[in-house]
């Protein structure tokens, strides 16, 4: 119901002496016209003057007329999301019912907020799915299947089809995997929180205990030269407790090759490894198996692939110092120390003497002792020699070298531009962009002032800064290469743990092509790419910031347990350098797969390089087959930008299987490449659940966290919620804008004048 207000449009202070002044005037005139007026009329004119004084003053206190505004028509809308993925089909300690079925039933009890609400009922897993209010009768008859669990999707879907000021009420045990972690989860949060639409909790499920054996390898594929050995670190983590020791079989194309039993841990992880080496060169497939045993929740993770690309000639890599530093020491010793590389390194120790050290490999006689399958006992790749050098100037270096042609990789440290004036960097464009060469500053800016002309090729631009440290932290983009050994904590933190790094020189910007791989965080709180890479022509050019990564490679007892970051790290990036981008010399096809393991919500992809250019233009198929070649299809690599030689295979979305693709009609074992697709396993082994994120998703959406037996207390916290952040609304309508207000009060003065003056008044 309505009702008057005033809002004075001047402070009651000064309207209150005006009221007064006026009263008193108006007595004095009603005084001073006593004898010159009829009392009628005289009545009548002081009658006039007081409305036509009390009208302004009026209308100056504001009146108001105030309306009430009914709420919108209709009951509000309540959306029930339920989570149906692998993780809600658990069943706790003590609990005859699943997760999902616990859910079920509460959802079922929400009909009976109907009269208050408008329920609608979502299932949601990777994404959410709209469900009529007729399903909520057979809900609990549906199975939890799904492969992952994205809160922050489901919330953000439930808000698409809604008006502001709903409400939600999500039914989970909180176990977000979908990617972003918390972060991402509240993010959608804010925007329900912006919305109007606080969301309801109730937390399924408790700290489920899990039984599990889970194997999977530190470095899923190596490079490896013709009967070298291969150490292969393989990981298994035991959930729970099984007890005694594990059979791991090591199978090469179905053929058992070693068998072993490793002594666990209860709840933690043990490392096994295993050496292999083959006498031909080619791509094999290795298989790590263990046992199921009883009670695992899955024997899926019970295996992990090993690939083994073995070669019968080295990759030849040219390392350029401008001083003698610890840091070029122990990078070649790292790389001298894989028989896979030739290596070949010039250290400029005065400006006319230069140190050449030549590591050349012979290539090894086939062992006839080694059968398909088998480490050699004596694996090591031949050394064909060690031979040093000193030469006297540029011109004469790399005519000793053999010219920039003969390298696939060169590698420079600091102070470089002795061996790159400008007369000669168009020669090293051309070696990237022809000969697909792959250019690697390991310790940054390759000089203290870069030429113009070798600016141009590098990813990123600098600026001269005081001294800085900083420590090193992987991107989604570097964690996807697989550099870094693969360990049961984020991999992504690993870096951060090691001895920090120097550098004097800063990226102040990044190329338009360029791809960071790794960051540190700046003062300003901004992230400075640490390593990033970017194609030129066929060819990439990666830069590594910072000086002092030799100390990684000597690392404090707190840290030992990271002892091979720093040889992983680097044989990875070689490894990563020839297989996806350049063509050894014998090669006029490569194959290779993105990655060694797919998940099966990702498409599965591969790079396709052609040497002859003239067949580039259309190129050959290639065909994909699963489970020992159960099935096999064809697909057509598509071009990549405008390199004239490097194809994109996309085999799309694949079931769970082992895969093997090879070039229709080609024999070079280069032309093959192999890879698995795994399902989410964590949904099934990652189970405990989150009730602190789901109590944050409560309080920071305006919510309540509710339980199975307060459920119904959903309506009085809601309405509460409504009274707080929606008061009750009105309509307000002023008196002193409406005309016909004005047209009154200026009638009366005009009636009070003309009546005035017909008296003789005025």
């Amino acid at each position: 119901m309505g009702g008057l207000a005033f809002d004075p449009r001047i402070p009651i202070a000064l309207w209150l002496p005006l009221a007064v002044v006026s009263g008193m005037l108006l007595g004095l005139y009603g005084l001073a016209s006593r004898k010159r007026l009829p009392a009628g009329r005289r009545l009548m004119v002081l009658v006039l003057m007081s409305a036509a004084l009390a009208l302004p003053l009026t209308i100056l206190l504001n009146p108001l007329w105030i309306e009430p505004i009914p709420p919108p028509e209709g009951k509000p809308q309540l959306t029930v999301l339920v989570d149906s993925s692998a993780s809600m089909a658990t069943r706790d300690k003590g609990s005859t019912a699943s997760r999902f079925e616990a859910a079920s039933l509460l959802a079922l009890a929400t009909e009976n907020l109907k009269d208050r609400f408008d329920v609608r009922l979502r299932t949601f897993a990777e994404t959410t799915s709209a469900a009529g209010t007729s399903e909520f009768s057979v809900l609990p008859g549906r199975k939890p299947d799904g492969n992952s669990t994205n809160l922050a999707a489901a919330i953000e879907q439930s808000l698409e089809d809604r008006v502001q000021g709903q409400a939600i009420l999500l039914l989970s045990d909180g176990i977000h995997n979908a990617g972003g972690g918390a972060g991402r989860v509240l993010e959608s949060v804010e925007k329900a929180r912006a919305m109007a639409a606080p969301i309801y909790v109730t937390t399924i499920g408790g700290a489920a205990e899990v039984r599990d054996i889970d194997v999977w390898l530190a470095v899923p594929q190596e490079i490896a030269f013709v009967n070298q050995q291969v150490p292969v670190n393989l990981i298994i983590r035991e959930r729970g407790s099984f007890g005694g020791s594990l059979p791991v079989a090591l199978t090469l194309n179905g053929q058992q090759v070693e068998r072993r039993n490793v002594t666990l841990q209860p709840n933690a992880m043990t490392d096994a490894v295993f050496r292999i080496g083959q006498k031909q060169p080619g791509l094999y497939r290795y298989e790590f198996q263990a046992a199921p045993q009883p009670g695992e929740v899955t024997s899926v993770n019970n295996r992990a692939t090993f690939l083994l690309r073995v070669i019968d000639e080295p990759v030849r890599v040219l390392l350029l110092e401008g001083k003698p530093y610890w840091d070029a020491k122990f990078l070649n010793r790292t790389l001298a120390a894989d028989a896979s590389i030739e290596l070949t390194s010039v250290t400029r120790m005065t400006p006319n003497r230069f140190l050449v050290r030549s590591i050349s490999r012979a290539k090894p006689p086939a062992d006839p002792s080694l059968k398909a399958g088998e480490s050699s006992s004596n694996a090591d790749a031949a050394t064909g020699g060690e031979k040093w050098k000193i030469c006297t100037s540029i011109p004469s270096l790399f005519e000793e070298c053999g010219g920039l042609q003969s390298y696939q990789i060169i590698v420079l440290g600091r102070d470089t531009e002795a061996y790159f004036q400008d007369d000669s960097v168009p020669q090293l464009k051309k070696w990237l962009t022809d000969h697909e060469g792959s250019l690697v500053c390991f310790r940054g800016a390759p000089a203290a002032q870069v030429s113009q002309r070798l600016n141009e090729l590098m990813p990123v631009a600098w600026s001269a800064s005081r001294e800085s440290r900083y420590r090193v932290k992987m991107t989604l983009e570097g964690l996807s290469m697989g550099w870094l050994p693969q360990t049961d904590t984020e991999t992504s933190d690993v870096l951060t743990a090691l001895p920090s790094l120097a550098t004097a020189s800063q990226p102040e910007r990044l190329k338009p092509l360029a791809v960071v791989l790794a960051t540190t965080m700046a003062d300003d709180g901004h992230p400075t790419p640490v390593i990033t890479y970017q194609p030129v022509g066929r060819g990439r050019v990666v830069v590594v910031e910072g000086t002092g990564m030799w100390r990684w490679a000597f690392l404090p007892p707190q840290h030992q347990q990271q002892h091979d970051i720093y040889g992983t790290l680097w044989r990875s990036l070689m490894r990563w350098l020839v297989s996806n981008i350049a063509l050894l010399p014998t090669q006029s096809t490569s194959l290779r797969s993105d990655k060694v393991t797919f998940p099966a919500t990702e498409a599965a992809t591969a790079t396709l390089i052609v040497k002859d250019t003239a067949k580039a233009g259309k190129p050959p198929e290639v065909e994909l087959s699963r489970d020992r070649f159960a099935t096999t299809q064809r697909i057509v690599p598509q071009p990549v930008g405008d390199l004239p030689n490097q194809f994109r295979v996309t085999f799309g979305t694949l079931p769970e299987g082992q895969y093997e693709a090879r070039v229709a009609g080609s024999a070079d074992t280069a032309a093959k490449t192999a890879f698995d697709v795994r399902g989410n396993l964590s949904e099934r082994l990652d189970v405990a659940a989150r009730p602190d994120l789901m109590r944050r998703i409560a309080m920071e959406s305006g919510g309540a966290v509710l339980t199975a037996a307060n459920l119904d207390q959903l309506t009085g916290h809601f309405d509460r919620y409504l009274s707080d952040a929606r008061p009750p609304r009105s309509s307000r309508t002023p008196a002193w804008d409406r005309w016909w207000v004005l047209a009154g009060l200026l009638a009366v003065w005009c009636v009070a004048w003309s009546i005035r003056r017909q008296s003789g008044l005025v």
